[in-house]
């Protein structure tokens, strides 16, 4: 008795040791694993079962815990060679609860595959496991979503599952997946059945078989049929609270079911090389009929209608045949096309191919078509599929597209037609295409806002290259480039600035897009009345910079700037001389004020402004401008020699405007001593500021002496003659009532000079008047020692000089002084005119003058 019970109390202690150590190492087990808030309940527990009351859990998935309670847990075994035998797994009920869903995880790229080597399931896994009540709670949007479900899994001599799902509030509308799995001599065959309620039908059988065991390939052969019923209004209330809803025009016509059916034979190598397409031998047929549309996201609706057969042998095909079809319609385009004003026709598609000979996976010629019912909306493809690359060879793709009116603002754009003819590579990552000939744009345009229009516009990008790839998937490492040599033509230009010519671009665009953008445009403008331009613009993310430059204009071989600009100054002719210009607008895209700046260069210009002969024009004109403010400056403008009934210059001028833009007109003129040679003597104009917002400005020229002689030279009597300098101030003012002098005072320098005054009608007055017998032989030869004047100028015209003259005649009367007080009046308008017909001047400007003389006087 004693014995029995020491034996009995050591194997109570060894049982008790290794009851310790197995609670130890699952303890260990668990700790291994991201679990934690672990928490169970013992109700009963032999060496042959194992009962929890519950067991719960947070699993870590992908950094969002995973809830996990299971309650009435009873696991089975018996022992075999003293090891357990898992043979029953119950569970009354498992509940899941994930508080967010995980990220997609990306595929792990794989080099090599290989079969596996035994097709037997787990030996540890129980032959009857079931879950009699399976709870999901779900994140859905901004609620949870509860699903309900029992899941039985047998593999006592063949493993077979059956797995129920259905929401809660809806257990007659159900998930049923049945898998049967078994082996044949070591291979396995497998039948699948997928069955949701008045939705889906999934049928598979797929059965891989080796003569021998240790054969190099092995025999897979299958047959897959699905049917697709029109979605049912529970499974629409079900997605509507995941916050998916589905187009309510593909509902209405989706009445009849979607059926695909699949058969395949290959022989399938053990060991698969890296690129397992290369050694398939076998064949395989597909058929989809699609009566009613399918739904695809962001795209539209689309039927389809699909045969395609192959049989291959190594990995080459022969024969081939694709026969492919059907219609596009509820068109979703991008945002920016329907802005545009695109509209969304149904498109028909057709993909096909077929071939008796011998064909390579990586040179699979193919043929897609997209075109509207009338043909002028397409897109044709020839392509070569490069299965092994992963990747289309483009032998050629013609896009082709006319749309009756296109709106972008104020942008109109009518009778528009687009074609292109590209070829290239693509692939998952990357693009790349080449032009095959011009891509051509045409189109009327029209923006009222700017009253522009063109009759036609036709662009031609040639040379065309386009790429776009994108480094393992990731948008930061993406790149894109565009280059083209570009053609842009306009018939017809209109704009109220411009006369009605054809204007053409002609450069090389290029762009590229990696961590920012940028664009570029250089090229020449050029319009048919000969003008000619070259322009760069720059476009990054912050900024627009557009430069321009003007190519020389030699006024000698024609006046292309009068030939272009609708405003040129109808009575301005430049006849000789060199224009040049270049100027540049930075416009920020953030918003901020834009600015611009121009250079004009006048060179040694020679013409005729009205009845004005000018000669040796040259200047420096700079401009600046903003969103605020206009300035213009004259650095520098002189001008040879005027004519205008007398002669004139040199004249000097330089001169800074600036305003604000709301009032151009109002601004402020600053004047920089300015200088007019006339007559050998100077008129200047002192430094001084003139307020434009005024309604007069008093302009005080000083002249500092006048010849005397030059003056009396160029009138056109030829009575009076003199010698002597003219000095004197006349206030100039100039209002909208024209311009007038008050107050003006002229006198000669000392010790004075000479008059000579003899004319036959004065000398006929003398015979008669004695008075005026004194006055002439006192003017026959009159040395003055004063000289002055006031002068008074009216705004019609009229020249007022109160002449006082003192001095003698040394041959009247020993000499004696006489004093005189002469009041002389002359229209200067009508005196400009006579010197204007009296002189020899340019034939268009006498006929301006012999226009005006014949006018009638205004009342």
């Amino acid at each position: 008795m004693r014995r029995f019970f020491r034996i009995f109390s050591l194997s109570l202690t060894l049982l008790l040791a290794l009851l310790l150590a197995a609670f130890l190492w699952v303890q260990h087990q668990l700790r291994q694993l991201p679990v934690t808030h672990l928490d169970y309940q013992i109700s009963n527990w032999g060496l042959r079962e194992l009962q929890l009351e519950h067991l719960s859990f947070d699993y870590l998935l992908d950094e969002s815990p995973l809830r996990v309670e299971l309650k009435q847990l009873t696991l089975c075994w018996h022992w075999r060679n003293w090891r357990p035998q898992l043979n029953q797994l119950s569970i009354q009920q498992l509940a899941l609860r994930l508080n967010q869903l995980p990220a997609t995880a990306e595929p792990s790229d794989k080099t090599v595959m290989q079969l596996p080597d035994e097709w037997l399931w787990p030996g540890w896994l129980p032959t009857q496991n079931r879950i009699d009540q399976l709870l999901l709670d779900l994140p859905c949007g901004e609620q949870r979503c509860h699903y309900h479900g029992s899941l039985k899994l047998d593999s006592a001599d063949q493993l077979s599952a059956n797995l129920q799902l259905a929401p809660q509030h809806q257990p007659d509308k159900q998930l049923e997946l049945q898998l049967g799995y078994q082996l044949q001599q070591q291979w396995p065959d497998i039948r699948l059945q997928l069955h949701v309620t008045d939705l889906l039908q999934l049928q598979l059988l797929s059965s891989l078989q080796a003569a021998q065991a240790d054969a190099i390939q092995a025999h897979w052969q299958g047959d897959m049929t699905l049917t697709l019923q029109p979605p049912p209004a529970w499974l629409l209330a079900e997605l509507s609270q995941w916050q998916v809803t589905l187009p309510e025009a593909w509902l209405q016509q989706f009445q009849q079911d979607v059926t695909a059916n699949s058969q395949w034979q290959f022989a399938v190598p053990i060991h698969l090389s890296p690129q397992p397409w290369q050694q398939l031998t076998g064949s395989m047929q597909l058929q989809l009929s699609s009566p009613s549309p399918l739904y695809l996201p962001e795209l539209g609706l689309i039927t389809a209608e699909l045969q395609a057969s192959a049989e291959f042998q190594q990995g080459q095909l022969a024969p081939f045949r694709l026969a492919a079809g059907g219609k596009l319609s509820e068109l979703q385009l991008p945002g920016a096309l329907t802005e545009l004003g695109f509209q969304a026709e149904p498109l028909y598609w057709s993909l096909s191919s077929q071939h008796s000979e011998a064909l390579s996976l990586s040179e699979l010629p193919l043929q897609f078509l997209v075109a509207s019912a009338d043909r002028k909306q397409q897109l044709r493809a020839e392509f070569q599929l490069d299965l092994p690359e992963q990747q289309a060879i483009v032998e050629q793709l013609h896009l082709q597209l006319a749309q009756n009116e296109i709106k972008s603002g104020d942008w109109q754009l009518s009778q528009f037609q687009l074609n292109s003819s590209l070829s290239g590579v693509l692939s998952a990552n990357s693009i790349e295409l080449v032009s095959l000939k011009p891509l051509q744009l045409q189109a009327v345009v029209q923006n009222p806002a700017l009253e522009l229009s063109l009759a036609q516009m036709t662009m031609e990008l040639d040379e065309l290259e386009l790429s776009s790839s994108d480094t393992e998937n990731q948008a930061a490492s993406s790149q894109q480039r565009f280059s083209g040599k570009a053609s842009l033509s306009a018939k017809q230009l209109l704009h109220p600035a411009l006369k009605p010519l054809d204007w053409q671009w002609q450069g090389r665009l290029q762009a590229s897009s990696s961590q920012s953008w940028q664009f570029t445009a250089k090229g020449e403008l050029t319009a048919s009345s000969g003008l000619e331009f070259q322009t760069d613009l720059q476009a990054v993310p912050d900024t627009l910079s557009l430069s321009w430059q003007l190519a020389d204009v030699f006024l000698l071989a024609g006046n292309t700037l009068a030939t272009t600009l609708a405003d040129w100054p109808e009575l301005l002719t430049l006849q000789r001389g060199r224009i040049k210009h270049q100027g540049e607008l930075i416009a920020p895209l953030s918003g901020e004020s834009y600015q611009l700046s121009s250079s004009t260069e006048l060179l040694d210009l020679a013409g005729f402004y009205d009845t004005t002969l000018f000669r040796g024009l040259s200047s420096q004109l700079q401009l600046s401008a903003d969103a605020e403010l206009l300035q213009l400056g004259i650095t520098r403008l002189t001008l040879q020699q005027f004519e205008q009934g007398v002669v004139g210059g040199p004249l000097q001028l330089a001169a800074e405007y600036r305003a604000q833009w709301d009032a151009p007109a109002s601004g402020k003129l600053e004047l920089h001593n300015n200088e007019l040679i006339l007559f050998n003597g100077r008129i200047k104009l002192p430094p001084m500021v003139l307020d434009l917002a005024q309604q007069e400005w008093l302009l005080p020229l000083h002249i500092h002496q006048l010849d005397l002689q030059q003056l009396l030279t160029q009138h056109p009597t030829s009575d009076l003659t003199g010698q002597g300098l003219i000095n004197g101030q006349i206030p100039l003012i100039i209002s909208a009532r024209g311009v007038e002098v008050a107050s003006g005072r002229l006198q000669a320098e000392e010790p004075g000079g000479r008059l000579s005054y003899r004319s036959p009608q004065a000398k006929g007055m003398a015979a008669s008047n004695p008075g005026m017998k004194t006055i002439v032989a006192a003017l026959d030869d009159f040395h003055y020692s004063v000289l002055s004047s006031d002068v008074s100028y009216s705004t019609d015209g009229h020249l007022t000089l109160a002449l006082r003259l003192e001095g003698r005649n040394p041959a009247m009367e020993g000499g004696r002084p006489v004093h005189l007080n002469i009041t002389l009046e002359e229209n200067i308008p009508a005196l400009i005119t006579s010197l204007q017909l009296t002189n020899q001047l340019n034939e268009v400007i006498q006929k301006r003058v012999r226009e005006r003389l014949q006018r009638p006087r205004q009342p």
